[in-house]
């Protein structure tokens, strides 16, 4: 099929989608991240009968609806709009390829935006064990659509030995797909963590609850800086 082709003067059309991918990761990530910092924080905070905790992820958990439902949702069409004008073949054959993995990955997100507004609207409303649930179910989701989508992702630049084979389990789990879960899986914590310190960090410097979360919250970027380098030279080495 003939299609048009999209020229963005001055900036170019890479650019474009690198700009929208790159603002959507961070979102999007921090989806995953902190869909596992909520329900284990909060199940950490009600253990020790914490309510300034507990009123603390209450309101953490609105600022984290809004921004990756709405932010990363927006952000996610957008990318698609972008790879789909600059790059309308090869959005063709992902979409071809990878149908039932498309498929399933969306029936996934949309299990985690549901779970999601019953997390938050049930703060006053369910039982503790109840609204832990649907926390972790809201966990669960996320996660599954990270790994749902990584396949497609690594594939891009690993594809292994589908193009000799043409068979889609060996192009999904690509040699790049471990090692970019794993990298992937270290950010979404990182990101969590940080979110929640800049969240914090805007109460009164004189708050005690203010210095003891951006301690419980550096705990989830720690891990990061210790783990990621070993990573990415696992990653960098499965490159072509």
């Amino acid at each position: 099929m003939n299609y048009p082709t999209w020229i963005v003067n001055g900036v170019g059309g890479g650019w474009i989608i690198g700009i929208v991918a790159i603002f959507h990761v961070l979102i999007s990530h921090f989806a995953v991240g902190g869909g596992i910092f909520l329900p284990l924080t909060e199940r950490w905070a009600r253990k020790n009968n914490d309510q300034e905790t507990l009123k603390f992820l209450k309101d953490f958990s609105r600022f984290f609806l809004v921004l990756t439902n709405v932010l990363g949702a927006v952000s996610g069409v957008g990318i698609w709009f972008a790879i789909g004008l600059v790059g309308p073949d090869s959005t063709s054959s992902l979409i071809r390829l990878f149908t039932f993995v498309w498929g399933l990955e969306w029936g996934i997100f949309l299990a985690e935006i549901i779970s999601l507004v019953f997390y938050y609207y049930g703060w006053e409303k369910m039982k503790a064990e109840t609204h832990l649930k649907v926390g972790y179910i809201y966990a669960t989701t996320a996660f599954l659509s990270l790994l749902t989508i990584n396949g497609v992702l690594t594939f891009m630049l690993t594809p292994g030995s589908w193009p000799e084979t043409g068979k889609l389990e060996q192009g999904y789990f690509n040699e790049g797909f471990w090692p970019s879960l794993a990298i992937r899986t270290l950010l979404c914590l990182a990101l969590a963590g940080i979110y929640a310190c800049l969240v914090v960090s805007k109460m009164p410097a004189e708050s005690k609850f203010r210095t003891k979360f951006l301690k419980y919250s550096g705990k989830w970027v720690a891990p990061a800086y210790v783990l990621l380098l070993p990573i990415l030279i696992w990653y960098y080495s499965v490159l072509p």
